[in-house]
């Protein structure tokens, strides 16, 4: 049995945002993505490739992340679209630096290109007066 009472308390907030690809996919087109029903699959010639992301609405018809392309229903509503690295990475990039405006270096951790830890132990006091208010302004 651990006693946990003699470990540090810190306050972690974890970020992932949410269907990252698709959601900024639909951004650079101009749309919401909401309301927008849009897959992001590994080529949209080939109709065996994976869905690396789907919009929130896609998702509720069924159409999950790694389902294949030809899975996806052939509707006029849906949008689906080939994948815009660059992109994604100069957005990543960009949310990188509003969280180290929140927290110094040594408290961001970076999991993946849309998920990241952030150690607000330090500095909460100067955003929030706790972390439910932190997150909201993070927001």
């Amino acid at each position: 049995m651990y006693d946990y009472s003699i470990l540090p308390n810190r306050i972690i907030l974890c970020v992932d945002l949410r269907s990252f690809y698709a959601s900024v996919s639909c951004i650079k087109m101009g749309l919401d993505p909401m309301y927008t029903k849009l897959a992001v699959v590994g080529d949209v010639n080939r109709n065996g490739s994976i869905v690396l992301a789907a919009t929130p609405p896609l998702k509720a018809l069924g159409v999950k992340k790694m389902a294949r392309l030809y899975e996806i229903p052939c509707r006029k509503d849906i949008l689906v679209v080939n994948p815009i690295m660059g992109t994604y990475i100069k957005c990543s990039n960009y949310i990188t630096k509003l969280a180290l405006q929140y927290v110094p270096i040594e408290d961001f951790h970076q999991y993946s290109i849309d998920e990241f830890f952030m150690d607000i132990t330090d500095s909460i006091h100067l955003f929030a007066n706790d972390p439910y208010e932190f997150a909201l302004k993070f927001k």
